[in-house]
């Protein structure tokens, strides 16, 4: 799989340009899954906008009111079987993902966990089955479009081969229980 970030800017001289042209290398997010951090911001910017520099994403989920865009691929029989606590990850992706500062659940040996946001996720490639918290399940499969509203859920692909999804992930406070 192949991921580019192509990125667009408008300078204060009002020229219109690409600030970003370049090839994502994946990250291991463990059981053999690859993270490509797209692109993402703490809080939406304002237009005119012209990033500059490199970007190197601080954490794999938002805090409030930031996003992140994301394209992960999940390989054939991902998130099947065996305590997701003991699988291997990238050094750097495992300290993204442990600087969520958003809350949610998460419960290692079912793999079923929420967070603090709502994805929209974009189906490429492959199928992957969803499950949610009740236990029902949907197969998710290239042109469906998912709308995660922070709910309990895992991840399973039970397909012929390796699913990969596209996800915007907003930061949304959670309300107290």
């Amino acid at each position: 799989m192949r991921v580019r970030r192509v990125v667009t800017g408008q300078t204060s001289a009002d020229e219109h340009i690409f600030t970003h042209v370049e090839e994502i290398a994946p990250m291991e997010m463990g059981g053999g899954a690859q993270w490509y951090p797209v692109w993402g911001w703490e809080q939406m910017p304002g237009l005119p906008f012209c990033p500059e520099g490199s970007y190197q994403p601080d954490s794999v989920f938002p805090r409030p009111g930031g996003t992140r865009i994301n394209t992960v691929t999940f390989p054939v029989g991902f998130g099947a079987g065996g305590p997701l606590s003991s699988i291997p990850k990238n050094p750097e992706y495992a300290k993204l993902a442990s600087a969520v500062v958003s809350g949610g659940e998460h419960d290692y040996e079912t793999g079923m966990h929420s967070t603090d946001s709502v994805d929209l996720g974009f189906v490429f490639s492959g199928e992957m089955t969803l499950i949610q918290g009740d236990g029902t399940e949907q197969i998710l499969r290239p042109g469906d479009v998912l709308i995660q509203n922070g709910a309990m859920h895992a991840w399973r692909n039970r397909g012929a081969e390796p699913c990969t999804i596209c996800f915007v992930v907003m930061g949304v406070p959670r309300a107290a229980s």
